[in-house]
């Protein structure tokens, strides 16, 4: 029954205003609190850079931000931002402020058929969905054009009398402009809207200003990128790509974003079941031609999120599922309004609880991506490091190095990797990588990286399923070109193939090091030659299988950065019935020099030998469930490792019955112990300084009370002491 009660700021038509007016603020503060107190913790998406960098330094053929330049949103943005001093930060409360002010929106439509109890409940159970709640503490403009076009519906829905037809159109132009992707949905509504507004010319007023806003955004954008061909050519770079990926535009009904928004197919299943239902409200209530329009505009924004956008992506669902609300209230006041309202409220719990975990992970950690620019960022500056950017890690860098700029902050200097499809720009000096595509690079020279991970699995399907990996990779060699993303062995062994004319660029080395590698030639006659600067050649035999190469730096190398290139006269295809041209694998590529810090597993010979790294009295390397790779040392087992001065870190456990009482003894007689190693991994550090390293070696023994599980009744005949996992050096005076 449709209300007589005149809109207003109170939401539930109660006659008794001060009391409805403590339940509208009860309301709205829970909604305010829900939104401004979780903001997302940086950014989520690359997409958000895009914007906030677009606030910072327009520049649409860079994709900041991508075309069709959103320039009602970024106007907000600028309008924000000198109160935040952080266009991101001002894009994220823009949005959750467009948030709370859409309850007051869907409540005034849902009024038109619904009690003004149910209407505003019915709003607050869809503002309380994970979806629209995720992604309104985002700086995304799609919850900011759903309230303008919102907005426009309610003023339509209330009869465009007098200036209401000018307010109308006004709405309905900044919904554009803030998301012109809307354009064919806008369009349906104000066309439908205005068609019987007479005399016409009570349509100019609105019109022309639209007109205005939009032509004055249009200018503005142009002159920023620096003509009409400029402004242009980005439009027609960026469709060609955006199709192209459609064919990737896969996932069935779980899939959708529309539907994981809702928190999965039961609770979107039954929105949608509710909506079709109001739907026949409407047209009973309202009239069919009113229902028409809602089924039409809904259709095509439906069409839009499944074949033109990203079907998967729950940030472009947004809009529709918040336009739900009024159908989701008609559909209830088919009920008691009482019995409506504790229905409604038990949606809004279900739905609460359901989102509550995800937005406070978002709001208290970070995505990886933006972890790993971040800590790049520190690095840089602190070692004095060239900063390579992945592609995928650019847009988080660029908007991350242009804000500090802004700020009269210093940033490291920075190029593109040698994978982005840019030219190789060439680094000089130290370097340090940031990726989301660890496959791309082969093993850190030293072990030192960085992993960046973590996000849950419930709040993973509504992110888009990029960027959630991360790394900082020190000292790694570049692959320039010739080279093919590593892979893994059946038993696990990590690798990269490289072509006939592969290049590598290697980081800067002291003297002294050694730079090994193991190198199997794919089946053939042609030897592998690998140059290393201007040192004598190496061959290696096209047939000998596997060798292990040691290397010292070129001397003219010494402190620079180097080139090592792999030639072979011929590729080889259909090695395992692999057709691409295939020259040589790459094995644990790995530098040694006692006085520099390292890193590495050793749980096989073949880790241990990348290392130069002796261990007698060890079993086989094992793969321990939710520890990793490690090795069953005996009860007396003989380290013999690269180091001088400095601490010697090893990663021990016991998955035994019986404490191991481990001691360790280092070469002067000194024993350490005894530790407390525990069935979880733990590390034990070792100060070498008085363990007499000779030529830059040092030789302990770890000792460890025997267990042998034959003993307790299992198959098991060995003597073991503990596990043995990870080695890890730091030098007293590092020196790179």
């Amino acid at each position: 029954m449709r209300s007589r009660r005149p809109e207003g700021l109170l939401l539930f038509g109660l006659s008794n205003r001060a009391l409805d007016a403590v339940a509208t603020v009860a309301v709205a503060s829970t909604l305010i609190v829900s939104r401004f107190g979780f903001l997302a913790n940086g950014p989520w998406e690359w997409d958000e850079t895009l914007f906030a960098r677009g606030i910072l330094h327009f520049e649409l053929a860079a994709h900041f931000p991508h075309p069709p330049g959103f320039p009602g949103w970024l106007a907000i943005g600028h309008l924000l931002t000198p109160l935040t001093g952080d266009p991101l930060l001002a894009l994220q409360l823009a949005s959750a402020a467009f948030s709370v002010a859409a309850l007051w929106a869907l409540a005034a439509i849902g009024r038109q058929v619904a009690t003004p109890p149910v209407a505003a409940a019915a709003s607050l159970a869809v503002l309380a969905a994970p979806g629209p709640w995720l992604f309104a503490v985002r700086g995304f403009s799609t919850t900011a054009a759903a309230c303008f076009a919102l907005a426009a519906v309610a003023v339509l829905v209330g009869g465009l009398r007098g200036h209401r037809v000018t307010i109308f159109t006004l709405l309905v132009s900044a919904s554009f402009l803030v998301r012109p992707h809307l354009l064919p949905a806008l369009a349906i509504l104000w066309l439908a809207g205005v068609w019987s507004v007479r005399p016409v010319r009570r349509l100019l007023p609105g019109v022309g200003l639209g007109l205005s806003m939009g032509t004055i955004a249009l200018v503005l954008m142009v002159r920023a990128e620096g003509g009409w061909s400029a402004f242009v050519a980005p439009f027609v770079a960026h469709s060609q790509r955006h199709f192209s990926r459609l064919v990737g535009n896969v996932g069935g009904y779980a899939d959708l974003g529309l539907v994981k928004g809702f928190g999965g197919v039961v609770p979107a299943t039954f929105v949608f079941a509710l909506s079709i239902v109001g739907l026949a409200v409407w047209a009973r209530r309202r009239g069919r031609r009113v229902a028409t329009v809602w089924l039409v505009v809904l259709a095509v924004l439906v069409a839009q999120l499944v074949w033109l956008q990203n079907r998967t992506y729950g940030r472009y669902a947004v809009g529709v599922q918040m336009a739900l609300a009024p159908l989701v209230a008609a559909a209830a006041s088919t009920v008691p309004p009482a019995a409506a309202v504790a229905g409604l409220m038990g949606l809004t719990t279900w739905f609460g609880s359901t989102g509550l975990p995800l937005v406070r992970e978002q709001h208290t950690t970070q995505l990886p991506a933006w972890q790993a620019v971040q800590q790049s960022l520190i690095e840089g500056l602190d070692d004095d490091r060239t900063v390579v950017l992945e592609s995928e890690a650019y847009p988080f860098a660029s908007y991350l190095w242009h804000l500090l700029e802004a700020r009269g902050e210093p940033t490291p200097p920075w190029v593109l990797s040698p994978w982005a499809p840019e030219p190789w720009e060439g680094v000089e000096g130290d370097f340090l990588v940031a990726t989301v595509h660890r496959q791309f690079y082969p093993d850190t020279l030293y072990g030192m990286e960085r992993r960046f991970a973590g996000v849950s699995a419930s709040l993973q399907p509504l992110t888009q399923q990029r960027f959630l990996e991360a790394w900082v990779l020190r000292d790694v060699p570049l692959p320039i070109h010739g080279w093919w993303p590593a892979e893994r062995t059946d038993s696990g062994r990590r690798f990269m193939w490289c072509g006939s004319d592969a290049v590598l660029q290697l980081p800067p080395l002291a003297g002294g090091t050694e730079l090994g590698l193991a190198l199997r030639p794919a089946p053939g006659p042609d030897p592998v030659v690998l140059r290393w600067a201007d040192s004598s050649p190496v061959a290696v035999d096209g047939d000998a299988g596997e060798t292990q190469l040691w290397l010292r730096v070129p001397p003219g190398r010494v402190g620079s950065v180097s080139t090592v290139r792999i030639e072979r006269a011929h590729a080889f295809h259909g090695i395992d019935g692999d057709r691409r041209p295939l020259a040589a694998q790459v094995f644990e590529l790995r530098a040694v020099d006692p006085r520099h810090a390292w890193t590495g597993v050793v749980a096989s010979a073949s880790q241990r030998r990348a290392l130069r790294v002796e261990l007698h009295g060890a079993y086989g390397g094992e793969y321990f469930e939710g520890e990793g790779e490690g090795v069953w040392l005996q009860p007396r087992a003989v380290l013999d490792v690269p180091a001088g001065a400095g601490d010697l870190s090893l990663r021990l456990w016991a998955p035994r019955p019986t404490p191991p009482g481990t001691r360790i003894r280092l070469g002067n007689g000194r024993v350490v112990g005894p530790l407390d190693v525990t069935p979880v991994p733990l590390d034990f550090t070792i100060d070498l300084s008085r363990a007499n390293p000779a030529d830059g070696r040092v030789k302990i023994e770890i000792l460890s009370d025997a267990y042998v599980p034959a003993a307790h009744g299992l198959q098991d005949t060995r003597e073991l002491g503990v596990v043995l996992s990870r080695l890890t050096f730091t030098p007293a005076v590092d020196t790179p």
